[in-house]
Order: structure tokens, then C-alpha cells, then sequence
């Protein structure tokens, strides 16, 4: 069985995935049903193998591993996801975090808007974490928000969660959110077009290019959400790392106090907070 990994991660590598041997002990993983490193301990059935050929096959195209499974792990919740939505990453449970750490009591009654909700994982570890929250996911994407919905359904959140297919928070009404959260398109133009192939061919633009200086949805969200939160209600966002000195800047002009940047566990700054006084 060695051997048919090895050579399969031959492959893989010869067509310029990044770890080649992990991407095919995660394929294996879920072809066998089991965990990446138990699957030089398993025998393949000859119907195994050919599902496995063609998961590579896909692979080999560029396809990023998640869409191929189908579904990641975000903070313990099985989050299914495809090329409707962004797929969800490591440095974005840190935005659930920041939210989780402003909210003194969990028990309370919340009110939140996950703004880009793409396949909605921001929102239902939310859901899941605070018992007695609704959130509300915005999309710009039809696509997105049916993937947020399954989602929700699959996971038993249906219940206090609702979908609004919208431009950011245009139409809520002032002072009526406790929280706003979002993981916005905040990648420049000019380096969207240059991401990797498995991001930029695969994953949806409308999810990763915030424009010229990758500013170009945070501007308008941090002046709507100055109005449309509670006095003393919260704006938590994800920003690339080289935005953090512009997006503290923006939350300061439009009046949020105890603005803060917080650094991923890279050392980078990742998440921007503020409240409105």
C-alpha cells in the first residue's frame, strides 16, 4: 500500500502541489474512512483504489483537497463546503474567538451579523457557542447563502439562524445588531491575480479580491456598522497582514473606541476590533 501512496504522491508533486504526501494521506483518509496516519495500517479494496484515482485526478488539476473531501474541521463543527464558497481556514477561528472573548455572558441574548457568510462557519460556531444568539448571514452569493443554509440544517442551527442575500448591511436599521463580524474580501487586485492556481481558479473571487488596496467592502462596512450597531456593540473583522495600520485607522474615523489589532499565530495582524461608544 506504500507503494501506491508514494507513487500517487509523485504525481501530485509533479503537478506542483505544495505537500503532495499530505494531500494524499488526507484523500486515502477519506476514501477509507479513517485518520491520515492510519492508512498505512488499512487495506484498500480494488473500489477504494479507483475512487482514490480519481480524487487525484482532480488534485492534479489544482483542485484545493478540501473541496475534494468535501467538507473542513472549523473549531470541532464538520463545516461542508465547495467551490460555492471560500473555504474556511485555521486564521478565521481566531475572528470566532475575538467575538467569544467581548461577550462577558454567553448565556445573554445576542444579536449578530456575519457579513460574507459564505458557507457560514463564522456564524454557527457562533451558534453553537452561544446558546441563546440568532445571527444573521449576509451574502452577496445566492450560492454561498444555500451552502450556509445546508450547513446550518445539517448541524441542527437552522433554528436562530437566518440568511439575507445583501450588499453588507445596507437596510438594517440603527442600533439594532449587538455584533458585526465578518472575514470581508480584503486581498489587493493586483495580488489576487497572482495567487496560486488551487485559489485563484477555484475559490470564488467575489470572496477574496477587496480591490485596489483591498479596502474597497472594509471602508463601507466600518461606516455602516457604526450606525447600525448598539452603543457598545461590537466590530470584529479579518484583515490581510499588511492592513492592520489602515483598518485601525478607518475604525477610528468613524468614532469605534478601544480599537484594537490583533496578531495570528504567525505573528501577523489578522483581526481588528472596535466598539461603538
Amino acid at each position: 500500500m506504500s507503494a501506491l501512496f508514494q507513487t500517487l504522491e509523485r504525481r501530485l508533486k509533479a503537478a506542483g502541489s505544495g505537500n503532495a504526501k499530505r494531500a494524499v494521506e488526507e484523500l486515502a483518509a477519506h476514501v477509507l474512512g479513517c485518520k491520515p496516519l492510519e492508512i498505512y495500517f488499512k487495506k484498500m479494496s480494488t473500489a477504494q483504489e479507483e475512487h482514490l484515482e480519481i480524487l487525484i485526478d482532480r488534485a492534479e488539476l489544482g483542485e484545493p483537497i478540501q473541496y475534494i473531501i468535501g467538507h473542513v474541521d472549523f473549531r470541532g463543527l464538520e463545516i461542508h463546503c465547495d467551490r460555492r464558497a471560500l473555504i474556511p481556514r485555521p486564521e478565521t477561528e481566531l475572528l470566532v474567538e475575538a467575538v467569544l472573548s467581548s461577550l462577558i455572558d454567553h448565556h445573554s441574548s445576542f444579536r449578530i451579523a456575519d457579513i460574507g457568510t459564505g458557507t457560514g462557519c463564522i456564524a454557527l460556531s457562533l451558534l453553537h457557542e452561544l446558546p441563546n444568539a440568532e445571527v444573521i448571514g449576509v451574502d452577496i452569493s445566492p450560492d454561498a447563502l444555500a451552502l450556509a443554509r445546508e450547513n446550518a440544517e445539517r448541524l441542527g442551527l437552522s433554528a436562530r439562524f437566518q440568511t439575507l442575500e445583501n450588499n453588507l448591511l445596507t437596510g438594517f436599521e440603527e442600533n439594532s445588531l449587538d455584533a458585526v463580524v465578518s472575514n470581508p474580501p480584503y486581498i489587493f487586485s493586483k495580488v489576487w491575480e497572482n495567487l496560486e492556481p488551487c485559489v485563484r481558479d477555484f475559490e470564488p473571487q467575489l470572496a477574496l479580491d477587496g480591490g485596489e488596496d483591498g479596502l474597497d467592502l472594509i471602508r463601507p462596512l466600518v461606516e455602516q456598522a457604526a450606525r447600525v450597531l448598539k452603543p457598545g456593540g461590537g466590530l470584529f473583522l479579518e484583515i490581510g497582514y499588511d492592513q492592520g495600520s489602515a483598518v485601525f485607522q478607518c475604525l477610528e474615523n468613524a468614532g469605534f473606541q478601544h480599537v484594537k489589532v490583533q496578531k495570528d499565530l504567525a505573528g501577523l495582524d489578522r483581526i481588528v476590533t472596535g466598539f461603538r461608544s
